[in-house]
Formats: structure tokens, C-alpha cells, sequence
């Protein structure tokens, strides 16, 4: 079970965004929270905003133009808000297709695109150039879904574009995909990919003028859901969130850098984040935590160590600490 939902930007200069018309029965459904909602954006960003409710309807509002703003999304771009019940906030996701300067290891994917082919499913160009620099993975290529979910495809060029070829029928079929879907994927790694499929149906996209004049006021958080169709899905722990800002973090220095699973999920540092190590004297690395899986279950590494490491002529099997700041999205090493 994914829990989220699809929404379209139609307009970037608007302070607000409309809910699927569903949203008022997702809050009763699931229980999310009625204040205030908190969005995470994939370089760690954090923003808040508000969910308003106006004659039944509901939006984003109230921080939600800086949102928009930070990550410059353009006009008629998709964004996919994922609930995460943990940190009950929301995961926002962006796509290299609506943000060509700024790509992220995502591409999303609606059935009937004009590009596809029978029994093939088009991969967009841009993130073929971004993030598989203008290559075609080897075969086999693993499409991980939920529920220990997996599949084997291949990748093949056909026309100068790339397709998804063996084994799309397979995941069409297994999923119950339509057009109601907006399928997102994840590089792992050239070889692997996460697949999550949220429900994107269309709610009428109409901006009340009074809501500009309605003052900031306290009202409903919420998210979406959507179901990628998983049988009796297993709701995994819910891992209370620690509040403090400055935590430490220790590391072996091997060929994986993996954070403790409890940990990671203690800390938010449970998905895909940019981080920055920083010295003593100033100097500074770019690191990114990542997930991968072994047997179904879950692991956080963080990749983009060795060049720190080699910096610091840290010997292999040896242990070293740094403390995570997280209002900074820093690792400090003294």
C-alpha cells in the first residue's frame, strides 16, 4: 500500500493548490494530521504549509508559493506528495521532466504517452540524459514495486529513444495500471529502480478569488492515498521521530557507509537526501543517503564517502563519528 497522491501545477504563480476532491474523505480514512502539514523535498528541504478547507474543497496554502518557488517548478509540471506516517509530514517528489536544470534521480510515467510503443513503455528523454548519462542499461534490469514486488525487464534504444521493452506487459498486468495512474520511478542504480504508483485523477483545478483574502488561520493538513493494489499489505512499525536538532553518527569505514535502520528512521534520514560534511576548517563534501534492499527489507547507506575518506586517510575497518545537524542537513567532522 503507497499512501499519496499525484497532483498537476497548472500555474506557478498561484499561492495555492487544490486537493483532489477525495482529500475530505482521506482525512476521515486515514487519519492524518489537521493543523499544519510539513513537506519534505528530496535535497532536504522543509517547508510548511496549510490545508484550507473552503465549501468542502481543500488546498495547500499558506507556504505553499515557496514550494514552488524553491524548487521552480514551471507551469503544468507534476508533483507527488507521499505520506510519511513516521515524521507525519509529506515527501514531495519533482522530475526531471518539469525541471530540466535541477534533475533528480525520478521520472514519472502516465500510460498512453504519445512516445510509447506496443508492449513498451518510453523512459523520458531528459532523464536519460541526466541521470543514465545517454546510456541503455545491460540486461537484466530490476523493477522494484512494493510488497517485495520484482520484476526483470529490458532496456532497449528503438529510434534514438529509450523503451522499457521484455517485461512491460508483465507489470501493466500485475499492477492493474490505467490511465487513472501516475507510475514513478527511482534509480537505485543503473540497474535497478523502485516503482510507486499513486492515483492522479483529475479534480477540477479552480482557484477561488476569496481565498487571497481569507487571513492565515489554523486549519486541516492532509494527504492523499492511492493503492498500487498490494493484498493485505503488512503496516510496517511506526518508529517515533526524535526532536533533537544536533545527534551523533558513527561510520565504518568500508565499501557500504550504512546508517543503522532505527537510527535512519529515528532521524528522517530514512530516503533519498543530499548532505554536506564540513570540518573543522571549512572544507566541505557532498554526500547523498540513499536506500537499498536486501531480502525485502530496507537499508540506508550514505554514497559519496571515499573522497572524505581518502581526504582524511581514514584506515578500512575503522570507526569515526560526526554529528548530524539536522536543521542544516550537515555532517560535522572535527
Amino acid at each position: 500500500m503507497v499512501y499519496g497522491f499525484a497532483a498537476r501545477v497548472w500555474k506557478n504563480d498561484k499561492k495555492s493548490l487544490k486537493l483532489p476532491a477525495d482529500y475530505g474523505e482521506w482525512i476521515k480514512k486515514f487519519a492524518y494530521p489537521e493543523k499544519k502539514a510539513a513537506i519534505r523535498t528530496l535535497n532536504g528541504k522543509i517547508f510548511e504549509v496549510k490545508v484550507f478547507n473552503l465549501a468542502g474543497d481543500y488546498f495547500l496554502y499558506n507556504g505553499w508559493l515557496d514550494v514552488v518557488t524553491s524548487l521552480k517548478l514551471p507551469d503544468n509540471s507534476w508533483v507527488v506528495f507521499q505520506y510519511e506516517e513516521a515524521l507525519t509530514s509529506f515527501r514531495l517528489f519533482h522530475f526531471c521532466q518539469d525541471i530540466s536544470l535541477a534533475p533528480s534521480n525520478y521520472f514519472y510515467y502516465k500510460d498512453g504517452h504519445v512516445k510509447d510503443r506496443d508492449d513498451s513503455m518510453y523512459v523520458n528523454r531528459l532523464f536519460v540524459h541526466h541521470s543514465l548519462l545517454n546510456t541503455c542499461p545491460s540486461y537484466p534490469v530490476v523493477v522494484r514495486g512494493a510488497g517485495n514486488r520484482k520484476w526483470f525487464v529490458r532496456m532497449d534504444v528503438l529510434d534514438h529513444e529509450l523503451y522499457i521493452t521484455t517485461g512491460w506487459s508483465r507489470i501493466k498486468k500485475e499492477m492493474s495500471i490505467t490511465d487513472d495512474h501516475l507510475l514513478v520511478f527511482e534509480m537505485v542504480d543503473f540497474n535497478t529502480f523502485e516503482l510507486s504508483v499513486f492515483s492522479s485523477k483529475p479534480a477540477p483545478l479552480t482557484f477561488p478569488p476569496e481565498l487571497c483574502l481569507i487571513k492565515k488561520e489554523p486549519t486541516d493538513d492532509l494527504i492523499e492515498v492511492s493503492d498500487d493494489d498490494v493484498p493485505n499489505p503488512i503496516a510496517e512499525p511506526v518508529i517515533e521521530q526524535s526532536d533533537d536538532d544536533e545527534v551523533p553518527a558513527t561510520f565504518v569505514v568500508d565499501n557500504h557507509f550504512r546508517l543503522k535502520k532505527k537510527w535512519a528512521q529515528m532521524h528522517g534520514l530514512d530516503r533519498k537526501m543530499d548532505l554536506t560534511i564540513k570540518d573543522a576548517a571549512g572544507r566541505t563534501w557532498d554526500v547523498v543517503v540513499g536506500k537499498e534492499f536486501s531480502q525485502g527489507c530496507p537499508r540506508y547507506i550514505v554514497t559519496g564517502m571515499r573522497e572524505f575518506v581518502k581526504d582524511k586517510q581514514l584506515v578500512y575497518g575503522s570507526h569515526f563519528q560526526m554529528i548530524y545537524v539536522k536543521s542544516q542537513g550537515m555532517l560535522l567532522y572535527n
